[in-house]
């Protein structure tokens, strides 16, 4: 349930917000879009700061519906790596899922059609690229649940783990140890997969 549950918010917030802002969510893929040329710099800057927010409010009405005692994560669904795998390997998982996740967003929702059809001057696939986007999220959980919880996005992991660690982590918790797998992977799996797309582009 939890795989579609974030498949289903996904795509609905692509579908809300996409016509206002291009509905980003994730600063991973807001990175990648300003290496792909898709989103300038200081528009980038003003999407992270709002994701910022966003993920530390959100992650506040989480600590007001879930107190310590009926957390059933211990730390607001935090990203943590799990016992009996190391941070290498939840690193890979996150570089190469949002690289996947990347992927999809610039091929549905960046690449224009003309580059393979000239008369239709449309970007991306249309109406249909949330869906896409959505089962790219879905894929990524599938992976990463039992591995890291799946972050596929620093801000996603920044915002619960600041409201937990205010009202206190878990004891033994290594959240913050492993907090720069799910800022770096994502990163680098989206500048990766960013930079294909760049190189790949067909210029008319």
């Amino acid at each position: 349930m939890i795989y579609l549950f974030h498949r289903l918010a996904i795509t609905t917030l692509a579908y809300t917000i996409g016509h206002i802002s291009g509905a980003h969510i994730n600063c991973a893929v807001t990175f990648g879009l300003v290496i792909a040329g898709a989103c300038g710099i200081v528009e980038g800057l003003v999407i992270f700061t709002g994701q910022i927010i966003g993920s530390i409010l959100g992650s506040a009405i989480v600590a007001g519906l879930f107190n310590k005692s009926n957390d059933g994560t211990g730390a607001l669904g935090s990203n943590q790596v799990a016992k009996g795998f190391t941070q290498g390997n939840a690193f890979l998982g996150e570089a190469v899922l949002t690289g996947l996740l990347m992927f999809v967003v610039c091929e549905v929702a960046v690449r224009r059609r003309f580059d393979y059809k000239p008369a239709i001057k449309l970007d991306g696939v249309g109406f249909n690229g949330p869906l896409a986007i959505g089962l790219a999220v879905f894929i990524a959980h599938m992976v990463l649940i039992p591995i890291d919880g799946c972050s596929i996005n620093p801000t996603r992991s920044f915002g619960p783990l600041v409201m937990a660690s205010a009202r206190g982590l878990p004891d033994g918790s290594s959240h913050w140890e492993d907090f720069w797998v799910f800022v770096i992977g994502p990163l680098v799996g989206a500048g990766i997969a960013a930079t294909i797309f760049l190189f790949t582009k067909v210029r008319i």
